[in-house]
């Protein structure tokens, strides 16, 4: 076996409750969610590798190891330069395989969003790092495939959803969680999404308004001042920042209401495995964010998300997760409303994640590095 190592961030922050918010939140990613996916990435591969951030020297990055597994996120976009990690690529020995890429879009599937000249020249360089002559790219969904075969990569690249689908080892997960999808809602969490995400400022109202009647919990994931708030540290808060989250969540209360309300509500998590257990005190766990969501379905909890764009949509697809566009509850929904929102089937599910769990297998195998059995599915 060749030796392995992360290109991105360690599962987990030991000691978090130690370190200052800024850090923490530069030590996740600015999103609590890739500790979930980097979790699930460790989990199939059997092992947790050494890691190097993408900001490391090409030296030390060639000290690690012979492959590098290099987390993704939504890098193909307007939004996102790739170039300089184009020429990082450049001074790197090792070869690479690129796990979860996906595409930045709007709700459809039919535009391509125009890549930076940086970022195709990442692709090449990406490819060209392949330990095989197979594909070295896993994409989130079937719209990115799409869009790297616009730009001719898509042979370079299959569409497995994330591996956060497979934290749960059980090969009957699905049909054992779909007598929880029937089941009575009396206690509901909330997957936090953005205050800056205005249009869906009425759908969040009601996703709180759903949590406070059922003494529920927010639990944030972004921004950096959201997990402040999190985390008691509101002196790195801004009164502006007060004042946008408050509009945003319709709250008519004071701003020290309001701080007592947030210290009531708001929660973050550091931990793949206590994030999961807290999730277990939950009926149901909805709200924008796809790993808040997969985290709670992979701890037998049932979720609903709220896709709002291509990449949270196309997820949903490929994992069967359940889903509603936001475009179709943006004036809300009510704790009535959930059952009728959800479509879960178990047995298709479970047969959907056999299905992916095989190309898993074959990725890896293809390129150097085969599973162990039970890494995937039992």
């Amino acid at each position: 076996m060749p030796s392995i190592f992360t290109f991105g961030l360690n599962e987990s922050v030991p000691a978090s409750h130690s370190i200052p918010t800024k850090e923490l939140y530069n030590l996740v990613g600015h999103n609590t969610g890739n500790l979930a996916f980097h979790y699930a990435i460790n989990r199939l591969i059997g092992s947790v590798p050494r890691t190097a951030s993408w900001s490391s020297s090409p030296e030390f990055v060639n000290s690690l190891g012979e492959i590098g597994i290099m987390p993704c996120a939504n890098q193909l976009g307007p939004h996102m330069n790739m170039g300089g990690m184009a020429n990082a690529f450049k001074q790197f020995n090792a070869k690479f395989l690129a796990i979860g890429l996906g595409a930045q879009g709007g709700v459809g599937h039919n535009d391509i969003p125009e890549l930076p000249e940086g970022t195709l020249a990442w692709l090449d360089a990406l490819v060209a790092h392949a330990p095989s002559n197979h594909p070295n790219i896993t994409v989130r969904g079937d719209y990115t495939l799409r869009v790297l075969e616009h730009y001719g990569f898509g042979d370079k690249a299959v569409s497995l959803g994330c591996p956060s689908l497979f934290i749960n080892k059980s090969a009957d997960h699905g049909v054992k969680l779909q007598q929880r999808y029937k089941a009575k809602i009396s206690k509901v969490a909330i997957a936090a999404g953005h205050p800056n995400w205005n249009a869906l400022s009425a759908l969040e109202a009601s996703l709180v308004r759903m949590m406070e009647d059922t003494n529920g919990m927010y639990i944030v994931q972004a921004t950096d001042e959201a997990v402040a708030l999190s985390r008691n540290d509101f002196d790195l808060v801004s009164p502006e920042y007060i004042t946008k989250t408050k509009n945003y969540l319709k709250l008519n209360l004071t701003d020290d209401q309001f701080i007592q309300w947030i210290r009531k509500y708001f929660i973050s998590f550091y931990n793949i495995p206590a994030w999961m257990e807290y999730l277990r005190r939950f009926d149901f766990i909805v709200g924008a964010r796809i790993h808040g969501v997969m985290l709670a379905i992979q701890a037998g909890v049932p979720g609903l998300c709220i896709a709002h764009d291509s990449r949270i949509r196309e997820l949903c697809e490929k994992c069967k997760i359940p889903y509603v566009m936001a475009n179709d509850v943006k004036e809300g929904i009510t704790l009535q409303d959930l059952p009728h929102l959800t479509e879960f089937d178990g047995i298709a599910f479970d047969q959907n994640r056999a299905a992916i769990a095989e190309e898993y297998r074959k990725f890896f195998e293809n390129n150097g590095l085969p599973l162990r059995q039970g890494n995937i599915l039992l």
